[in-house]
């Protein structure tokens, strides 16, 4: 069974990202419509729009020369001019499409930046439809646009603008980011968190019966601290600029606290020790300091945890079974070698080496894990919320 459906979802889905591309590309004072002064349309403070139509197929041109698709939109553009919905000579028309389109009467339309090139333009687009009737679809378009309204069309050709674009639109999205200084690394985590809150919004305003529009400033309130976090998203081991004072690594051996009481539980060596005391202080300096710097949050910091914990959790469990030959201390030395060697990210970046064995040990000491198979009852559980 053959449908139009998919088409015409990929027509309306198209405008949540061409919104985001006008978002992006926005200053202070601008509203972003969705439906409103065209598929998506910005309004800047003073009066100047950008009226964009877009148009999409799965295959093929929607935009030939006889297509419904190019005369109503200018049609439509006539008529908001007409009405005084938009002022012709402060309104960029902007017509997007998602496939190429090579040259005809759209093209001629985009290419005209002269009142001469824009009367060739229109001259040829008559000569070339010199034949359409009265009963050919686009009649009535072609003809609003040609026969009743030329001088009006003349102005929309003068300030029009054909864009193509890929599939979905989602590449020029990419690219905007691209242009806000974010690494590539971190484009789609933009991407994807543009796009929820936008899908949000929109929907939420139409569920509401409210106008969907976005203010620039709604969009720069929520994406500010992102965009500055994101470009600066190296996960910057602060202790190579600022190495750790050695009164602070002795002060920590002499104190032995409950981390450390942990690995002498299991009788690590002293240079093991040592160690851990230097990981677990480079750890404690670099997760304060994204903290601070928003190169992560609170929440991106507990799911490192958590990832950790799961698999501490699971080595244990397995050692219990697997190694029962080795003596307690044996199995709880391996099961520190295991947790410190593991490979974790955080957002999709490998942290600086001391991360992931001095998290481990910032852990120990609260504690919500322990080396020993008894560490509980020894040094007290204290499970995470």
């Amino acid at each position: 069974m053959e449908s139009n459906a998919p088409g015409q979802l990929l027509g309306y889905v198209l405008q949540l990202p061409r919104a985001l591309c006008h978002l992006l590309k926005g200053g202070p004072g601008d509203i972003v419509c969705v439906e409103l002064l065209g598929d998506v349309a910005t309004r800047s403070s003073n009066g100047e729009t950008i009226s964009e139509e877009d148009k999409s197929s799965i295959s093929g041109n929607p935009l030939t020369d006889r297509s419904s698709n190019l005369w109503k939109t200018f049609s439509n553009w006539i008529d908001a001019v007409n009405e005084g919905t938009l002022n012709a000579s402060k309104t960029k028309f902007v017509l997007y499409c998602n496939h190429p389109v090579r040259g005809g009467i759209v093209a001629k339309f985009s290419d005209a930046i002269t009142q001469q090139e824009v009367q060739t333009a229109v001259n040829s687009a008559k000569a070339t439809l010199n034949d359409i009737t009265k009963d050919h679809e686009i009649w009535k378009y072609y003809d609003s646009a040609i026969n009743k309204n030329v001088a009006v069309l003349r102005e929309i050709v003068l300030n029009f603008e054909l864009q193509l674009g890929s599939a979905v639109s989602y590449d020029e999205v990419r690219n905007e980011i691209r242009r806000k200084h974010v690494a590539d690394t971190q484009v789609e985590y933009v991407l994807n968190s543009l796009n929820g809150w936008l899908q949000q919004v929109v929907t939420t305003k139409i569920a509401a019966r409210e106008l969907p529009i976005i203010k620039w400033e709604d969009y720069d309130h929520r994406f500010v601290t992102l965009f500055e976090r994101v470009r600066a998203r190296e996960l910057i081991d602060f202790t190579l600029q600022d190495p750790l004072k050695q009164d602070a690594v002795q002060d920590q051996v002499k104190k032995r606290p409950k981390y450390v009481e942990q690995l002498d539980k299991v009788s690590v060596s002293d240079d093991d020790i040592l160690e851990a005391v230097i990981d677990y202080l480079k750890a404690d300096v670099n997760r304060a300091k994204w903290i601070d710097d928003e190169t992560i949050d609170e929440s991106v910091a507990t799911d490192f945890e958590a990832r950790l914990i799961a698999f501490w959790k699971n080595q244990m469990q397995e050692l219990k079974i697997t190694q029962k030959n080795l003596t307690e201390d044996e199995r709880g030395q391996l099961l520190l070698a295991r947790c410190k060697s593991r490979s974790e990210v955080i957002r999709d970046m490998t942290p600086p080496a001391s991360t992931i064995p001095g998290t481990y040990h910032a852990l120990a000491d609260k504690p919500v894990l322990g080396w020993h198979s008894d560490w509980e009852s020894i040094f007290g559980s204290k499970k995470e919320v």
